[in-house]
């Protein structure tokens, strides 16, 4: 496996550390199938200086823009996001405040996936936020997405139609259900 710290197309894994913008321009526009990243959620972590909600999103734009250039057509990005803390009162969910900076490139939400964990903050005067999104935009309608090796297990493998032209056959798909 090769390991370098600035990018390079013949290297295994890059491993950078610095400002994200910087190693993108390192990256020719449009050859990445596929992008994923989970960006700093502005709220104030030790990797990270807590600003304003629009010079956050301002930066945000800088790096999906960027991100938008780098995609080739029939590629992704999913990009993970949770809330931004507005006060003692009020959140802002990042990825409604994201989506127009995806879709001025011409971007189209496939998915809005929700992921759940049992762990995080402890909340006193409203629900704790046990999720996070992740955006799955394509460029263009031609994209890649594999359903087959992620399906999981049907409740009920071996339910059969009961009538109609496919009375007795299997009404599942043997290889499992979408996620969905």
């Amino acid at each position: 496996m090769r390991l370098v710290d600035h990018y390079s197309a013949e290297a295994d894994v890059t491993l950078y550390h610095g400002d994200c913008l910087e190693l993108l321009t390192e990256i020719l526009p449009q050859t990445a199938q596929l992008i994923v990243t989970s960006p700093p959620y502005n709220i104030g972590k030790g990797y990270e200086k807590k600003r304003t909600l629009e010079d956050y999103l301002a930066e945000q734009a800088k790096v999906i823009d960027r991100c938008a250039e780098l995609l080739r057509d029939g590629g992704s990005i999913c990009w993970q996001v949770g809330n931004h803390i507005a006060g003692p009162q009020e959140i802002v969910p990042l990825d409604i405040a994201l989506y127009p900076l995806f879709v001025k490139h011409g971007l189209k939400l496939r998915n809005r996936i929700v992921w759940h964990f049992e762990h995080g903050l402890h909340c006193s005067k409203r629900f704790s936020g046990r999720y996070e999104t992740i955006l799955w935009f394509t460029k263009g309608d031609k994209y890649v997405f594999n359903l087959d090796p992620i399906r999981v297990p049907q409740k009920y493998p071996n339910k059969k139609y009961f009538r109609g032209p496919k009375a007795g056959q299997y009404s599942s798909n043997p290889l499992g259900k979408n996620h969905g």
